[in-house]
């Protein structure tokens, strides 16, 4: 039984050290969350669990991918009402038509109303089959500036 551990003993010990060097390097930090377009923070299915910084009264723009000739569209999951508002959404045809099945573009603008921390969740889905239909999900972490 010792030379079976010895024989091993090697193998284990490069593991251990390399779960240990693994563990230990710092997560990458990824850029900031969506672009400015004349002033207006646009954001998109890139955004994906990033984050964006915004002000209050400040509105932004969140463009995802939607088919709802599918029966799928896209709907908050979780947001904070009281800091950030839904102003109004618009959906955008596909520009090249003869495409069946082709994806348009479902656009939020959301207003921010109060400082502090948002975790924007949305998800893609059949309402009336309830979340078991839910094939895509979008996050995104907002900081609300006064």
């Amino acid at each position: 039984m010792s030379i079976s551990i010895a024989r091993h003993l090697p193998q284990v010990l490069l593991s251990l050290l390399l779960v240990a060097c693994t563990g230990s390097k710092e997560p990458a930090t990824l850029p900031p969350a969506g672009n400015r377009d004349s002033g207006l923070l646009v954001l998109n299915r890139a955004d994906q669990n990033r984050s964006a910084d915004l002000r209050v009264g400040e509105t932004f723009e969140l463009h995802l991918a939607e088919n709802p000739t599918t029966g799928f569209g896209w709907a908050i999951d979780s947001s904070d009402n009281q800091r950030l508002v839904l102003e109004g959404t618009t959906y955008s045809a596909p520009e090249q038509s003869g495409f069946v099945g082709a994806r348009g573009q479902r656009s939020f603008i959301f207003r921010a109303r109060q400082p502090g921390d948002v975790v924007l969740a949305l998800k893609y889905w059949r309402f009336w089959e309830g979340d078991a239909s839910v094939s895509e999900r979008f996050s995104v972490n907002l900081h609300i500036l006064p």
